[in-house]
């Protein structure tokens, strides 16, 4: 007699490989998708500072990004009256944008925030790195007077100026 149709084995048999093969989908998803969200951040605080320097030079007057490892908040120096004083002083000059939310924390090394003079040039050299395992394109950023530059580590762990190599 000829039998048609699947035993009941062989479909628990399909339905066991098929859910195996869906869990590693799944891990392979969810660390690309958080692979390219901190590439995402490093890019959007990247392009923050671009615009921050073209502030500056459109407006002829200094702006500042101040950094915690959290976030970062963006100022025009608007005090004392339009022109500016050249110095930062939180809450007397406006804030061009509000504290953005970091989802991946970053280290940095110098102080605390990066002065973009009238003419774009930065006061300040200072790198940026996201340390991670997810090993992304980017993951670090390097701020020089005249230079804004994207990078990848050679070294997780270490946010340097020499560590942070441009892609």
């Amino acid at each position: 007699m000829k039998r048609q149709g699947f035993t009941l084995i062989e479909v628990c048999i399909v339905l066991a490989i098929m859910g195996i093969l869906a869990g590693l989908a799944f891990v392979n998803f969810s660390g690309l998708a958080n692979k390219y969200s901190l590439e995402n951040q490093v890019r959007e605080m990247y392009s923050d500072l671009m615009n921050t320097r073209l502030m500056a030079m459109n407006k002829n007057r200094s702006h500042f990004v101040v950094l915690a490892a959290g976030n970062y908040t963006i100022y025009d120096d608007t005090s004392p009256a339009q022109s500016g004083d050249g110095m930062l002083t939180i809450g007397l000059d406006t804030q061009v944008q509000g504290a953005k939310m970091l989802k991946y924390p970053m280290v940095w090394t110098g102080g605390s925030q990066i002065e973009f003079g009238s003419r774009g040039i930065s006061r300040t050299q200072k790198t940026i790195c996201v340390y991670s395992t997810l090993r992304p394109s980017y993951d670090c950023i390097k701020v020089s007077w005249t230079r804004i530059i994207m990078g990848k580590l050679q070294t997780q762990g270490v946010c340097g100026d020499d560590n942070c190599v441009a892609q």
